[in-house]
């Protein structure tokens, strides 16, 4: 046999020549006795078989196939899911057109209506030619709107005046000036509104002059407020000459009973003026009014003409610490509160309640007591104490002394 193997030893490269298998032979570097071992002949690759393979074509035809079996199956899907959703939507437009007959039918004119535009709307939104052609029902829409307009304005118009329904009027204002099949009656319906309004003012104005004379004063004020909010929804040749008549009555009634209120001044240890205000204002416009007096109003329309109110409060709290609670070093609390009542500079009524810490403070615990008796020094936290209970006094007598006051002539 013909060959070279390498030497396991050394690893020099052993030439053979006519030596079988299993002869020895002599390493010619490390001279060590080495077994030939079997050495493969030589393949020559170009005889042997080539594995069997498809054709390309025939790879392609079948993927070309599944392609082709794919998209029919989609298209019938897609066919199918169309029809479905047709037939749904005929189904539902059908349902809508009978319920708009039934609420029609019924004299529920605005439910007609708003189901067939329902209808309508769908049938807009598809392809279809057929469910597309709805102008028997375009043209019934037309005159259901028309008669549910109308219908509406004739009930608001002969509604009741107090509560005036405002809103109403201005939603289907406003509703027949976005829907095309109502243009033609914008004016008609805002004849009838200003016809309401100024039948509405009139009411308002004369339930006021009607409340004044019966001396209840503050909801003859609130009349006219309510008049004004109407006002301002006039055309403006009628709004000034109604405007006139308002701005007289209000002035009429504020010059008489209208009163002006001072914000609280004073000297102050634990209290302020914001807390005074916060506190005090709503007892004097309750006990104020109780009396038959306007107090001022940062709401009302006619806020400016306070400036010329017969009547004017003014509030002054004085704060003082005098005197100990009991054999403490804690001061006690009094508080005076002037208020007085005074018509273009004249004084018409004044008083001076006044509340001072109540000694022992009810409801004090023994620990708390025995803690204050046993200290010589002050407690700023004690002392405020002493302040809430007399600030809880005074609001008291202040609004026991406005029950005293002399009702407005």
């Amino acid at each position: 046999m013909e060959g070279s193997f390498a030497c396991p030893e050394c690893g020099t490269s052993v030439e053979l020549a006519g030596l079988a298998p299993g002869r020895q032979v002599r390493c010619g570097f490390c001279h060590r006795l080495l077994e030939v071992p079997y050495l493969p002949r030589a393949v020559d690759d170009h005889w042997k078989r080539r594995r069997f393979r498809r054709p390309a074509w025939v790879v392609w035809s079948w993927a070309l196939l599944g392609i082709a079996g794919a998209i029919i199956v989609g298209a019938g899907a897609l066919l199918a899911l169309k029809r479905h959703h047709h037939s749904s939507l005929e189904r539902s437009i059908q349902q809508l057109l009978e319920s708009s007959r039934r609420h029609e039918s019924a004299g529920r004119l605005t439910d007609a209506l708003l189901e067939l535009d329902a209808a309508l709307e769908l049938a807009g939104k598809s392809d279809d030619p057929v469910l597309g052609a709805l102008d028997e029902q375009r043209h019934r829409r037309e005159d259901l709107a028309r008669r549910d307009a109308r219908s509406i304005a004739d009930r608001l118009n002969h509604a009741g005046t107090s509560p005036f329904p405002l809103g109403d009027w201005l939603n289907l204002l406003t509703r027949a000036e976005h829907d095309p099949d109502l243009k033609g009656m914008v004016p008609e319906i805002r004849d009838l509104f200003q016809v309401s309004l100024e039948r509405a003012i009139a009411a308002e104005l004369a339930s006021a002059r009607k409340l004044m004379d019966t001396g209840r004063i503050v909801p003859a004020l609130d009349a006219a407020d309510r008049s004004d909010t109407l006002i301002k929804h006039l055309a403006p040749s009628a709004a000034a000459r109604v405007r006139r008549d308002a701005d007289d009555f209000v002035s009429q009634l504020l010059s008489r009973h209208g009163v002006s209120i001072e914000l609280p001044e004073g000297e102050f240890t634990f209290g302020s003026q914001s807390a005074y205000v916060k506190e005090f204002l709503p007892l004097l416009v309750h006990g104020l009014e109780a009396k038959g007096y306007l107090p001022y109003r940062e709401s009302s329309p006619w806020k400016a003409m306070w400036d010329h109110a017969q009547y004017r409060v003014h509030l002054k709290v004085v704060e003082q610490l005098e005197g100990n609670y009991l054999s403490s070093a804690n001061r006690l609390t009094r508080i005076v509160a002037h208020l007085t009542l005074s018509s273009r500079g004249e004084l018409k009524w004044q008083t001076s309640p006044t509340a001072r810490s109540t000694v022992p403070l009810p409801k004090l615990s023994a620990l708390l007591a025995s803690r204050v008796a046993a200290s010589d020094h002050r407690s700023e936290d004690f002392e405020r104490m002493l302040y809430t209970e007399a600030r809880g006094h005074i609001d008291e007598k202040v609004s026991f002394a406005l029950n005293n006051m002399p009702p407005c002539p």
